[in-house]
């Protein structure tokens, strides 16, 4: 009898504990016809708090606005939670949020605003979790309401007025406004009616030459991709352009009326091409470890490079800007040798230091007759037969491609902690190639 007891009793724990962990916190995203925007997260089960899956800063803090004072946002292990104040289970809990453009850190701009009204935000900035996120979850119940009238692009499919879908992985940019999209044999486009005409025109120019260049070396997109392009005036003088991509969309946002007044060319075209070098990486560019997005980022900007180098003939724009690299990547480090920890206080470095690394590699790979978009193609394609997105795939797919030393040299990078990153990227900064480092493994 008291062993059927002890059996009843666990079963009734186990369905307890399977219960609270299968919560499933849904958020409903509201855009009011006034153009206000508000967020109301439920709970099919009562919780003590909630948490944000992604929090790269404390900005929630200050730009969400709990609609109860009853609530308050706390940060736990990293992440921002919301609790009652009184430590009671909820079930629900509504913000009001400022849907104004900010450049978070390591992540993407919750908000992306048009110029007629219309709003591009990312999904993840929504995904929540019942108690604190522990990377069990990767599905997101998300709905958005708006005005009648308004198109909901989700996806690549356009709603009216209301849709709901369920998110995974990084989220989507999903946009709401009065926009209508133009498809043409490249993109499904979104274009602000606020940029300039000469920005528009180096789009229509140079998006295509950048396309059929990646298009050659790494083979044709399977979709078509959407492309958002906004621009957002600011009040405190801040100007600047950010680009992205997730899954099957690319996004680039100015702000500031000095980030439209004098367009760089040379600049606007290698923002371009990164940006479309990151759709061409495939699954293989999903590198989740934000320590390790050298990968994916290096990787674009020499993409960039190589690309502007052939469609435009001119060779000075990429050495020049492999100058600023080596500048800017050697000054990170100062008297740290540990990328890692460097990457830690600035995510810029994956930039400068990974072009040098990339480049490094693409003149090794020259020398084999091969060259840095075949060893990218044979990565995408391990990923894709299951292997993960990191840079353990990475160097196990470059030993067939590159020297046993310099495989050695790259298999200590990624996974030694006492490895000397500071003289290993002095090194390829002299050299242009990777370089066995003192403390390098031996053979």
């Amino acid at each position: 009898m008291c062993r059927n007891y002890n059996w009843i009793l666990l079963l009734l724990l186990l369905f307890s504990s399977r219960g609270i962990a299968a919560s499933e916190i849904s958020a409903v995203i509201i855009k009011s016809p006034a153009g206000s925007w508000s967020v109301s997260y439920t709970s099919d089960a009562p919780v003590t708090r909630i948490s944000f899956q992604r929090s790269p800063d404390s900005s929630r803090g200050k730009r969400w606005r709990i609609k109860s004072a009853d609530f308050k946002v706390v940060k736990v292990n990293d992440y921002e939670t919301v609790r009652r104040v009184d430590g009671k289970p909820f079930t629900q809990v509504e913000f009001e949020l400022t849907p104004t453009y900010i450049s978070l850190p390591k992540d993407y701009a919750p908000f992306s605003p048009f110029t007629d009204g219309g709003m591009l935000f990312h999904s993840g900035r929504f995904f929540a979790c019942p108690d604190l996120c522990d990377g069990s979850l990767n599905e997101w119940h998300i709905r958005i309401r708006a005005s009648k009238d308004d198109n909901i692009i989700v996806d690549g499919v356009v709603y009216t007025g209301d849709a709901s879908w369920v998110d995974s992985d990084s989220g989507q940019k999903v946009y709401v406004g009065k926009g209508e999209p133009i498809q043409d044999e490249n993109f499904v486009s979104l274009l602000d009616r606020g940029l300039p005409v000469p920005l528009k025109e180096l789009m229509s120019q140079n998006l295509p030459k950048i396309l059929s260049y990646f298009a050659a070396r790494m083979g044709a997109l399977n979709f078509r991709p959407s492309l958002y392009a906004s621009y957002s005036q600011t009040s405190d003088g801040r100007y600047g352009n950010q680009g992205g991509t997730l899954p099957r969309q690319i996004f680039m946002h100015w702000y500031g009326e000095k980030a439209i007044e004098k367009l760089d060319e040379n600049a606007t075209f290698w923002f371009f091409a990164h940006e479309v070098a990151h759709l061409y990486q495939g699954k293989a560019g999903n590198v989740e470890a934000l320590a390790d997005a050298w990968l994916h980022e290096g990787s674009a900007e020499l993409f960039a490079g190589l690309s502007y180098s052939e469609i435009h003939g001119n060779h000075k724009i990429f050495l020049s800007k492999m100058e600023k690299a080596k500048e800017n990547c050697l000054s990170s480090f100062g008297t740290e040798t540990n990328y890692r920890n460097v990457a830690l206080k600035s995510s810029k470095i994956h930039y400068s230091c990974g072009l040098l690394l990339f480049d490094a590699l693409n003149n090794e790979l020259q020398e084999r007759n091969s060259d840095v978009f075949f060893l990218w193609k044979a990565f995408n394609s391990a990923v894709n037969e299951g292997k993960p997105a990191t840079t353990a795939t990475f160097v196990e797919v470059s030993k067939s491609f590159v020297s046993h030393t310099s495989w050695l040299t790259l298999l200590d990078f990624v996974t030694k902690s006492e490895f000397n990153s500071r003289q290993f990227f002095q090194q390829i900064a002299t050299n242009k190639s990777i370089q066995p480092t003192a403390n390098a493994s031996a053979d």
